[in-house]
């Protein structure tokens, strides 16, 4: 996700968007050690997701297996 910036394609897939994934524990410091420090790190996590799904211009496909990362919003099959 990283190296997508300033790029676009006519699709793009992010795939493995579970919560042990979605936000990258190791890039995030706990709450308990620094509370702001915590909320920065996973407004850049949240950002880089943004930046990734934002550069498809035609169509955006996502995906996961198990429970889904806390940044996707609650969907239900069929919607």
């Amino acid at each position: 996700m990283h190296a997508m910036k300033g790029l676009e394609f006519r699709c793009v897939a992010v795939v493995g968007m579970t919560a042990r994934a979605v936000p990258f524990a190791k890039e995030i410091t706990p709450l308990e050690v620094d509370r702001q420090q915590h909320e920065s790190d996973m407004l850049m996590e949240r950002c880089l997701l943004f930046v990734a799904c934002t550069r498809a211009r035609e169509a955006l496909a996502i995906s996961w297996s198990g429970t889904p990362s806390p940044f996707l919003p609650v969907t239900r099959a069929g919607s």
